[in-house]
């Protein structure tokens, strides 16, 4: 089983070895040490050799701080499990700004991308996980920002460096030798080496009461800096149990504040500088409609003020990890994108997708728009003050829409894809006008399911033809619940079901005529929305918003099956507004509207349960995706 790194693993290991050490992680300033405290300053020119004593080393680690300003190391961590022998290595860049209290780490497998980035502005700490794309913010300790900070000498008890404390990675503890050199204990110099074209001197430290060396250190001359560690355990010994190399360091060079900040885009191993090493590798475009795992559209939303947003498109084997993204595609637009966006809605076949939107910058009237990905065409169909997001019918022939004249009137109309043949649904006399407003669920067969919008009592859900607008009922339910989502065929219709009574939230399906009821799913409290039916009607994917603890909220994404079997917990969000399953069934896309670092798009594989952030060439993650679609 893989060890984690501790936070506190190297402090922990050795300035605990064999002995008790208090660990104050509340730094005392360097203007409240007192004189007889702080190391005598260290000269610019190197003061150790193979004749200094066990306090001068102390000394010189002591002070290494105050040598540098600005800190650039790559390395690597490794952690040996004797029981399975077996080596565990990471890799790990950290750019450190002592003089701001900044800081930039990224980790990762030795021989692969960066997996963690974690980042400090000088006032909050942003970490993502570039796997799972899950984020975490936290405020930076009051405390933190002491540069060039010379820890007190006090028996028992052992001071970390303030940034370092914040930063907690095992590489960057490299950088502050200090962390090592406040235990009871003696320092003794056991060779010369050159490493990294810088003269190093090796040391080894053991503890008082101990007979054999806790660790090894190899000491930059000019700075104190470790540049590699070996550590043999508590017992001490000859034994390596965790050794720390540093591969590439830099001291006192210009970083740009950009090094800090949220990225732009997915965090690569970098140079000093911040340029990737290796570019990312970039797919072949392949054009609409050509990839088996179809296409996906969405938004993307700047963070600058200026820009604006755009409509673009992702092969979808790409967007799932099989082949490498190519250029993300811009989709030309008839109109601006000042307004609240809504996905595309795509026919069954592929062919077209249909989206309502403002036709002006007044905001109204509203165009719902017919737009062909062949011939990158959008036709407006028809015009209404509003209109909702709109509805194919399963054959593709008919697009059912609910429009608003913004002053508590509502209708549903159906159209036909090429424009003809629109007429008002709920202008029907067979529907009951005191249970207006209505609202639509979707399509069963080629009839639009609606149901009164008004809380609080029992009424009918109704089918009603869009050739004719003939009228059915369909079964009694209470109007209280959420909505009715029919699966692709038509088959069933799954649902929130709440009971007041236990205040439990039941996801069921039933047959459209509301027989053969299956519970598929039971929460207390919170919500359950949206729900998603798989391609081939054998499992469904929905979002349950937990209760909010201290203010935030928790959104788990769960799949199951049919007959409610395989209950799964795939996912865990923050705010999610949509979930959407691949072509093939096989990856759920996840729309994470909130996260430190805004609103983006994930990918779960179904099989292993392993996640992805959506990464591609000009995808960038100062900006937010919004409005998902995937087109078969």
């Amino acid at each position: 089983m893989k060890k984690q790194f501790s936070l506190l693993l190297l402090l922990t290991l050795i300035l605990t070895a064999c002995g008790t050490l208090e660990v104050n992680l509340e730094p005392t300033s360097v203007e409240a040490q007192s004189a007889a405290n702080l190391p005598t300053p260290t000269p610019a020119a190197p003061t150790l050799s193979m004749a200094s004593t066990s306090e001068e080393i102390q000394r010189f680690m002591l002070t290494s701080a105050t040598r540098w300003q600005t800190l650039f190391m790559d390395g690597t961590v490794y952690n040996y499990d004797r029981d399975s022998n077996v080596i565990y290595s990471m890799r790990q860049q950290a750019w450190i700004d002592q003089m701001s209290a900044r800081f930039r780490v990224l980790s990762g497998p030795v021989e692969g991308e960066a997996a963690v980035f974690k980042a400090s502005d000088g006032e909050n700490i942003l970490t993502i996980d570039l796997k799972s794309g899950a984020t975490d913010t936290s405020q930076m300790s009051p405390g933190a920002n002491q540069p060039q900070y010379v820890p007190p000498l006090e028996p028992g008890t052992a001071y970390p460096n303030p940034l370092w404390g914040q930063i907690g990675e095992p590489l960057a503890q490299l950088a502050f030798p200090s962390d090592f050199a406040q235990n009871q204990g003696t320092f003794k110099p056991v060779g010369m080496e050159t490493l990294l074209d810088r003269t190093v001197i090796a040391v080894e430290w053991t503890y008082a009461n101990a007979q054999n060396p806790s660790f090894r250190a190899w000491l930059d001359l000019q700075t104190g800096v470790i540049l590699k560690m070996q550590n043999y355990g508590k017992e001490g010994g000859t034994l390596v149990e965790t050794e720390l190399t540093v591969n590439q360091i830099a001291f006192d060079v210009a970083m740009d504040s950009a090094l800090f900040s949220a990225p732009t885009g997915a965090p690569r191993f970098a140079d000093v500088n911040g340029a990737a090493l290796t570019p990312l590798e970039t797919g072949p475009a392949v054009p609409s409609g050509q990839d088996p795992l179809g296409d996906l559209y969405f938004f993307t939303l700047p963070h600058q003020a200026g820009q604006m947003p755009q409509l673009v498109r992702l092969p979808g084997s790409c967007v799932v990890g099989l082949n490498p993204c190519p250029q993300v595609e811009t989709i030309p637009l008839p109109f601006a994108l000042n307004f609240n966006l809504s996905p595309l809605v795509w026919s069954p076949d592929g062919k077209y997708a249909a989206l309502s939107y403002p036709a002006n910058g007044n905001g109204m009237p509203q165009n719902l728009y017919l737009f062909d990905p062949t011939a990158n065409t959008w036709t407006a169909l028809t015009q209404f003050p509003y209109i909702d997001p709109p509805f194919w019918s399963p054959d593709g022939t008919w697009i059912a829409f609910r429009t608003q004249d913004g002053q508590g009137g509502e209708d549903v109309f159906v159209v036909r894809r090429d424009g003809s043949d629109q007429r008002n649904l709920t202008a029907s006399g067979s529907l009951p006008a005191n249970a207006r407003p209505y609202v639509m669920d979707g399509w069963l067969t080629e009839n639009i399911i609606l149901r009164s919008a008004l809380p609080g009592k029992e009424g009918t859900v109704y089918l009603v033809r869009a050739s004719d607008g003939a009228v059915r009922p369909l079964f009694e339910t209470l109007l209280t619940k959420a909505s009715f989502f029919p699966a692709p065929d038509g088959s069933a219709l799954a649902f929130d079901e709440y009971d007041y009574v236990s205040q439990k939230h039941i996801l069921m399906v039933t047959e459209p005529d509301g027989a053969n009821l299956v519970d598929l799913a039971t929460f207390s409290g919170g919500s359950l929305y949206p729900i998603v039916w798989s391609p081939d009607k054998t499992r469904v994917a929905f979002v349950y918003y937990t209760s909010f603890a201290n203010g935030n909220p928790t959104a788990d994404v769960y799949i199951v099956g049919r007959d409610g079997r395989g209950l799964s917990l795939v996912y865990k969000g923050v705010t999610i507004g949509r979930v959407l399953f691949s072509p093939d069934g096989n990856y759920l896309l996840v729309e994470e509207t909130t996260s430190p670092t805004g609103g983006h798009l994930f990918v779960v594989n179904l099989s292993t349960l392993a996640s992805h952030m959506l990464q591609a060439p000009g995808l960038s993650l100062d900006s937010d995706w919004y409005a998902p679609s995937w087109r078969k």
